[in-house]
């Protein structure tokens, strides 16, 4: 949702009740802890809150620039559907990856999952842009730092099947289910490509491979009672 922005003149009058007294120390203002905001930032997220997600984010930026924090702060813009925001953000967070890589010989496998998971941030706010042939650039660059890469894997295999190109998004799904083989949803999309490519046979019935069940079994067996169960039982029942 896009925030209205509201301009508000505050005019204020102090008593001398009200006033300091010169001299007398006043007590700080409360700090709000980096711990606390983090966990304000996932009840928000968990709340579907995007707005209180994007302000303890930005408070978290404002504390440290880090590469994490800026990571976060873009996941909510893209949330708070303000994905051109996102793809700034994400900008600063690969230049603050940068000064965070650790040095020659030290481990950066960390420092890998976090740069692919900026990636992924970017693919998603490109995606959200419609900008299809970049985000799917960025999910690759996500894949090849990720240790575990299913979700990025599984993100080309969604975005090209949903633009009609499923012969190139055939790949990416089997990797992602290669990877991460509790991913329903990545079973359901290969399924999907493959029965549409199956054969016809002579009594009307589609001629299925091994491969093309095994996905459709899969998802079933994942989602018994998901999104696509119904569709992929209708398959199931028209195959042979």
């Amino acid at each position: 949702m896009l925030r209205a922005s509201s301009l508000f003149t505050a005019v204020l009058f102090c008593c001398v009740s009200a006033c300091p007294v010169i001299g007398q120390s006043q007590p700080a203002p409360p700090q709000t802890s980096p711990e606390t905001l983090k966990v304000a930032y996932t009840q928000a997220l968990q709340d579907k809150d995007w707005q209180a997600a994007t302000a303890a984010a930005q408070k978290l930026v404002d504390i440290r620039s880090s590469a994490e924090n800026l990571d976060q702060l873009a996941n909510a813009q893209i949330y708070s559907n303000a994905p051109q925001d996102a793809i700034t953000t994400t900008d600063r967070a690969l230049e603050a990856e940068e000064r965070e890589k650790p040095a020659a010989g030290q481990p950066d496998a960390a420092w890998k999952e976090q740069k692919s998971k900026i990636y992924l941030s970017r693919g998603n706010a490109y995606l959200k842009l419609r900008r299809n042939s970049e985000a799917i650039d960025a999910y690759n660059q996500s894949a090849a730092l990720s240790a575990s890469p299913g979700q990025p894997y599984f993100n080309i295999c969604a975005t090209l099947y949903n633009i009609g190109d499923t012969q190139n998004g055939l790949p990416a799904c089997r990797k992602s289910v290669q990877v991460d083989p509790t991913r329903a949803n990545a079973w359901f999309v290969l399924g999907s490509i493959l029965f549409a490519d199956a054969p016809i046979d002579g009594k009307g019935g589609v001629s299925i491979s091994p491969e093309t069940r095994q996905a459709l079994q899969k998802y079933l067996e994942l989602a018994p009672d998901g999104p696509h169960a119904d569709d992929v039982k209708a398959m199931l029942k028209m195959a042979n």
